[in-house]
C-alpha cells in the first residue's frame, strides 16, 4: 500500500540521516585525536630541545594552570604550571646526568571522553647518546581543551606495561 511505501521511505531517510550524524561524529573524534597526537609530538620536541640546548621553548604550552601528578613512587600532589616546569627541568637534567640524550614516543593512545576531554596513555622510550635504549616508561594523561587548545590537567607516570591501548 501507499502508506507502507511512505513508511519505509521515511525509515530509510531516518537511517541515512543517523548514518550521516554518526559519520560526522566519527570525523570530529578523529580530528580531535589527531590534534592530541600532534600536541604530543610538539611536547616531545620541546623536551628534546631542552635536552640538547638547556632551553625550554615557550610554545607549545603543555599544562593547565594547576595539574595533579602521581606515580607509584610519589604520593599524588597538585602543582602550578610554572613550578612544574621547574621540576621538569630538574627531571630532564637528571636524565641527562644518566646519559639520556633523546626521548621518543613508542605509542600515543588517545580516547575522547567528551567534546573537550580526553585520556592519552603513551609509552616513551629514552635513548643514550649512542642510540641504545636506556628505558621505557608509561604515562597516562588527562586532558582538557580550553580556548581551542589542548592542555594536560593531570598525569600518572607508571610502568610501560600499564599503558592503555584504546
Amino acid at each position: 500500500s501507499a502508506y507502507m511505501r511512505l513508511f519505509f521511505a521515511a525509515c530509510i531517510v531516518i537511517l541515512l540521516f543517523n548514518q550521516q550524524k554518526v559519520s560526522a561524529e566519527q570525523i570530529d573524534i578523529a580530528s580531535k585525536t589527531e590534534q592530541i597526537s600532534t600536541f604530543f609530538d610538539a611536547y616531545m620536541n620541546k623536551y628534546n630541545h631542552y635536552l640538547t640546548t638547556n632551553e625550554f621553548n615557550d610554545s607549545p604550552y603543555l599544562y593547565h594552570d594547576t595539574l595533579m601528578v602521581m606515580s607509584s613512587s610519589v604520593a599524588p600532589y597538585t602543582i602550578g604550571d610554572s613550578a612544574f616546569y621547574q621540576r621538569t627541568r630538574a627531571f630532564l637534567d637528571n636524565l641527562k646526568e644518566q646519559g639520556v640524550r633523546k626521548i621518543s614516543w613508542v605509542d600515543i593512545n588517545v580516547h575522547m571522553i567528551d567534546k573537550n576531554l580526553a585520556i592519552a596513555s603513551n609509552t616513551a622510550a629514552r635513548y643514550l647518546e649512542n642510540g641504545d635504549e636506556f628505558n621505557r616508561v608509561g604515562v597516562t594523561y588527562m586532558m582538557r581543551k580550553t580556548n581551542d587548545e589542548w592542555r594536560i590537567t593531570s598525569f600518572m607516570v607508571h610502568d610501560a606495561a600499564g599503558v592503555i591501548d584504546f
